[in-house]
């Protein structure tokens, strides 16, 4: 079984426009996990946990992030060049990962299992849903791969603290929907990113959040045409967050153009870095969708200032002429 997960991951790392085979690879490795834990994505019958800094999705909602084929890849190809890197900047040291919200298969670092030994890799894997540690364990115990695991931990990772004196190499959290809305993915970076060494990763390592005029019925027609690339206008960055800096949100603004011709929805744009030259952009994955705002055609001319707001409902709120919209 563990070579069928070897030949999936390898076209996961080394065949990256191999579409069927990265379809067929990603459903193949939801039958093993869901076979061998009992967490199936289906129908969602079970129930988020909401926290202080905001959503923790429910185990079947993780498992369906491993069929978003794209995403999958190209954090996996981030996470396996990450750790690559990590072992020619800690040689002989046996390198420690932090997996925060790895959900019910792991699925980010359980393929490299078969790329990597026990005694190259620790896994620490933290999850804030016992239902999903208890998955995972399952598939852990039913594919022998306990000897990579130091510890599972229940925990919220916007407040989990590294025990003094241990090292983690690398820190993995994909936590996130596009425009960082609902899920905590900023406030874990922000908590876990300092607990790092000099030299210790963390995927993702770069995600810009950009505002942008758009049309979505031009958006539509081009994405039906080979090479069909819609027109936009870039109004910026307004939020960039970084294992470089990984700091609260700087109020932003941007000026809503007096000529925009057709282009008149705005919208939020989400672009990140797994690792190095892994990016995703938009339409990639569910987690590049275009965020729509509103229709700017009153608005020419006029100033806009955004605000990320931490808390339960994490999310981008924007203001002008004094009123504030969620």
């Amino acid at each position: 079984m563990n070579s069928t997960i070897r030949k999936i991951t390898e076209t996961l790392l080394f065949e990256p426009f191999n579409y069927k085979g990265l379809y067929d690879g990603v459903h193949e490795l939801h039958s093993l996990f869901s076979g061998a834990s009992g967490v199936k994505a289906g129908n969602i019958n079970d129930k988020d946990i909401y926290l202080p800094a905001g959503k923790a999705i429910s185990p079947i909602k993780a498992a369906h992030c491993l069929l978003d084929l794209q995403r999958t890849a190209v954090f996996i190809r981030g996470i396996y060049k990450a750790i690559l890197q990590l072992q020619k900047d800690f040689p002989n040291e046996r390198i420690h990962i932090l997996y925060a919200g790895c959900g019910p298969y792991a699925t980010l670092l359980t393929p490299l299992t078969t790329f990597f030994k026990a005694d190259e890799l620790s896994f620490h894997l933290l999850d804030i849903n016992e239902t999903s540690l208890d998955a995972a364990k399952l598939i852990y115990n039913k594919f022998e791969l306990n000897d990579f695991v130091d510890e599972w931990i229940c925990a919220d990772a916007v407040t989990y603290q590294i025990p003094q004196g241990e090292t983690r190499h690398l820190i993995i959290s994909e936590t996130m929907q596009n425009a960082l809305k609902r899920e905590p993915q900023a406030g874990i970076m922000m908590n876990l990113i300092p607990q790092l060494p000099a030299k210790g990763l963390f995927i993702p390592q770069e995600i810009t959040i950009t505002a942008a005029l758009m049309n979505m019925g031009l958006e539509t027609r081009c994405r039906m045409t080979p090479d069909g690339v819609a027109p936009r206008i870039s109004l910026g960055a307004i939020y960039t967050i970084s294992r470089e800096n990984p700091a609260p949100h700087r109020d932003a603004a941007i000026t809503i153009p007096g000529d925009i011709e057709e282009l008149n929805e705005l919208n939020l744009l989400t672009d990140l870095i797994t690792f190095g030259d892994e990016k995703l952009g938009i339409y990639n994955c569910g987690l590049n969708t275009p965020f729509p705002l509103f229709k700017v055609d009153e608005h020419k001319g006029k100033q806009l200032n955004f605000h990320y707001r931490m808390g339960e409902e994490p999310g981008f709120e924007y203001e002008w002429n004094g009123l504030v919209k969620a």
